[in-house]
């Protein structure tokens, strides 16, 4: 009699595909989905219950639609919600842009040969692009420091004051991440070059090297530039995942979302810049910048990226705007 009991049991509960659809709903409506199915198998004849689980399973995919529908609707008419939206958006965007920035540099300005190359006017062009390019790039991390930093602090504060550690963690990522990616990189550009570039190429200083050759001189391997994104995407997630589990709303993300704007605006303007020097670079005839499908590449990448980027600043300065703002 125990014996069957304990499977009549275990035919109550939901099986483990119910319980793993459950969790791909958000939190509040899956638990409602899950209660209900066993509510249902519990009170159901024993003859009844594989139908009636099949038929749940046979509707999750939709049930999992409306909910996630229903919780982005919910957000979205909402200012404070869709404010921090914007803000992880933006995050993400806005990451993106400063690693495309830096490669551009690294490319580009920061060539030690490359000064005595230019002449003429062409050289005028590109040194001001160079130094509008720097104004721009300089504002736009002081506005995500201005903007971003009051709330993440605020996160922080009630993160530990909730003793919520999984949020804690990811508000330490963007400090964390990139001080480890940092060192490896330290380490694996000290092994590949422990003499420094000049050793490595001692015509530098005279002669153009090829654009694989300005890549590794100054980058390190494709694989570990393809390693800093991942590091700085993984940096810039931590603190979206915190602004959607602790939801914080006031005045620090009004402000938060207003300086995203700022600083995509000023991105925007370096990505301009950096342009108007790709292509003078391109027309002087210096030997890696010969090929114009690098900054082809660059130009589509940057261009996308920043109008998503634009698109969520503005979505996030008119739910500033909105008289429930402060809310």
């Amino acid at each position: 009699m125990a014996r069957r009991r304990g499977h009549a049991d275990r035919q109550d509960r939901p099986g483990v595909l119910m319980r793993l659809a459950a969790t791909l709903m958000p939190r509040p409506a899956g638990r409602a989905w899950l209660g209900e199915a066993s509510s249902i198998l519990r009170e159901a004849p024993a003859g009844a219950r594989h139908a009636i689980a099949s038929s749940y399973l046979a509707a999750a995919p939709q049930v999992i639609a409306v909910a996630w529908a229903v919780k982005l609707s919910g957000s979205r008419c909402d200012p404070p919600g869709r404010k921090r939206a914007s803000l992880t958006a933006v995050l993400a965007a806005w990451t993106v842009l400063a690693g495309l920035a830096a490669v551009f540099a690294s490319f580009t300005e920061a060539q030690p040969w490359l000064g005595q190359d230019l002449t003429g006017p062409r050289q005028v062009v590109v040194q001001w692009s160079y130094w509008v390019f720097d104004a721009a790039a300089g504002v736009s991390l002081l506005a995500v420091a201005a903007g971003g930093l009051p709330l993440w602090l605020v996160m922080l504060r009630q993160a530990c004051r909730l003793r919520r550690r999984r949020e804690t963690a990811w508000l330490l990522a963007p400090a964390v991440v990139p001080l480890v990616y940092l060192g490896i990189a330290g380490v694996i550009l000290g092994r590949l070059r422990p003499h420094g570039v000049a050793s490595i190429q001692p015509s530098l200083a005279h002669a153009a090297p090829s654009l694989a050759g300005v890549a590794g001189n100054n980058i390190g391997p494709w694989w570990l530039m393809v390693l800093g994104f991942a590091a700085a995407t993984a940096a810039a997630a931590g603190p979206g995942l915190a602004l959607h589990s602790l939801r914080p709303a006031g005045r620090s993300v009004t402000l938060a979302a207003r300086a995203a704007g700022l600083a995509v605006a000023a991105m925007g303007l370096a990505g301009a810049a950096s342009i108007v020097a790709a292509a003078g670079l391109h027309g002087q005839g210096i030997a890696p910048y010969q090929q114009g499908w690098p900054f082809a590449v660059y130009l589509l990448l940057f261009v996308a990226v920043l109008t998503v980027a634009g698109a969520s600043a503005a979505r996030g300065i008119r739910a500033a705007r909105s008289p429930a703002s402060a809310a």
